[in-house]
């Protein structure tokens, strides 16, 4: 989508308030700050092959019904467009609106093949480093007793896990990686 040419859209489906990249219009399902569309993934209001590219980071999780959004990115997409989508495998729950599964990588391929799409490469994007860090995060944030306990020790074990997810690269890559 990087190189995409003048006056072919792509669109970041639950974009904002940030912007993927300035070649992306934002899709959210609420008026946020840079969102230019506010519509559901489950009916895009887009004609039937007219979009470029199409950008779905940390989304789907969010999708009661994927298949249902991933046959509307199917329908929507031009022949010959991309779709990169990320979806966590090992990530707590973090709901807005709601957070119904994650998948592991051969779920989220077969997802976009049982839809239709032809997947040309899948792997891991932020690796089991990531999700252990996130994990102690969120126990010491939210399990741990005793409100000034909690916050001391949450506190802590962020600080001790600052530099976990600049660890994965080399772990990230290991082909085993998705398994953890």
């Amino acid at each position: 989508m990087k190189d995409a040419p003048p006056g072919l859209l792509s669109v970041s489906i639950g974009g904002g308030p940030s912007r993927a990249s300035p070649l992306l219009r934002n899709l959210n399902i609420a008026l946020l700050p840079n969102v230019d569309i506010v519509a559901t993934a489950y009916a895009l209001p887009f004609p039937n092959g007219s979009l470029h590219g199409i950008h779905c980071e940390a989304v789907i999780e969010h999708l009661e019904l994927p298949e249902v959004a991933v046959a509307e990115m199917y329908r929507v997409l031009r022949p010959g467009g991309q779709v990169f989508a990320a979806t966590p495998f090992l990530q707590g729950y973090h709901g807005f609106p709601g957070h119904f599964q994650n998948f592991t990588l051969d779920g989220h391929r077969r997802l976009f093949e049982r839809a239709g799409f032809a997947v040309a490469s899948s792997g891991v994007c932020v690796g089991p480093c990531v999700a252990l860090a996130d994990f102690l995060t969120l126990f010491s944030r939210e399990l741990l007793p005793g409100d000034l306990f909690r916050r001391l020790v949450a506190r802590a074990v962020s600080l001790l896990l600052l530099p976990l997810p600049s660890v994965p690269t080399c772990v990230r890559h290991r082909p085993r990686s998705s398994l953890v």
